[in-house]
């Protein structure tokens, strides 16, 4: 990949905020087979051909502990710098990303930074509790992501691509809640391309992260959000259709009710959403299909991190013969 494609990348491993714990532990430091799932993410990254360099957020002195970058062990060959963690999501990425520019280093404010060639600035965002991530993966969404036409692009991945992660015979597995739409499902994941001083309605991505983390009933989520939705002065009653028809499919699914699912569905494409997210966010916004997973299945729970824990090795080596038959071109992506 040439040089000036690759990007900077941040993992973000805090735990302040709606952070939720797993075990009542810091979701990046559970381990899997003896490693830190944040050093595989970071380990992930280190190979990828789209990554120039990391940036970590965090609890620092834990990071350094668990990242030796300098010698001893495995060595990790790209430059790493670690940063102290914020009071939340929005502030770890804002503010990691503000160290990744020259102008920032050199003492530039914020407003002179958004009128200079900083301004155009693109990172990648991963969240540090994938352990099945692979360079494969990152380097395949990377390369989807049209920051040409597009300042937002967000990773997903279709339902008939994690399938493979269900429960099978006697071995457990993890069956994840999709949004519906006329194209087919859709799982969000955890990778997250940026132009961030282009996306000027920022703030609002934190908003809705803590409505989704909030420890209230699905109801309460949506209800909340809607709210939140009808208060934007930019299209809010249009991007609050899209968002209850997003909802009603999903309620109807999990119902058992798939013919009410489908018909929701058909009422909602996905360009339409699209569309709705730009206008909510002030920015140019997409999404961009992954097919291994690993960047879908985080450690969102106890059984989550279990069913992992068990079944990690067997699944990265089904990443592994994937990634061997798309570069055959024996499948397709």
């Amino acid at each position: 990949m040439r040089e000036d494609r690759k990007r900077a990348a941040i993992v973000v491993a805090g735990d302040r905020g709606k952070s939720h714990p797993v075990f009542g532990k810091n979701k990046a430091f559970l381990t899997i087979e003896g490693v830190p799932v944040v050093r595989r993410v970071v380990s992930a990254l280190d190979v990828s051909e789209s990554v120039a360099e990391i940036y970590v957020v965090g609890p620092k002195d834990r990071l350094e502990a668990v990242l030796p970058t300098k010698g001893g062990g495995a060595k990790i060959e790209k430059p790493v710098h670690i940063f102290e963690q914020r009071n939340n999501l929005y502030e770890n990425v804002w503010h990691t990303f503000l160290e990744t520019l020259t102008a920032h280093q050199r003492g530039d404010s914020e407003e002179k930074i958004a009128h200079g060639p900083d301004a155009d600035s693109v990172i990648l965002v991963a969240a540090a509790d994938m352990p099945l991530l692979s360079n494969v993966e990152v380097d395949e969404f990377a390369s989807k992501c049209d920051m040409e036409n597009f300042d937002y692009v967000l990773g997903v991945t279709p339902e008939e691509k994690l399938s493979h992660y269900y429960a099978s015979d006697d071995l457990p597995g993890i069956h994840m809640a999709y949004i519906h739409f006329r194209e087919g499902n859709l799982r969000q994941n955890n990778l997250h391309m940026v132009r961030p001083f282009k996306i000027e309605n920022r703030r609002y991505i934190q908003t809705m992260y803590d409505l989704e983390r909030a420890h209230q009933k699905e109801l309460g989520n949506a209800v909340s959000l809607a709210w939140e939705i009808l208060n934007k002065k930019s299209g809010g009653w249009g991007i609050l259709g899209n968002y209850l028809l997003m909802q009603l499919s999903l309620i109807f699914s999990r119902l058992g009710l798939g013919f009410l699912s489908d018909s929701v569905r058909d009422r909602t494409s996905l360009d339409s959403i699209n569309a709705c997210i730009s206008k909510l966010l002030k920015t140019r916004f997409t999404v961009a299909r992954t097919s291994f997973g690993g960047a879908t299945l985080d450690i969102d729970c106890e059984s989550d991190y279990e069913v992992i824990q068990q079944r990690f090795s067997e699944w990265m080596s089904y990443q592994e013969q994937l990634a061997k038959e798309m570069s055959s071109g024996a499948i397709e992506r």
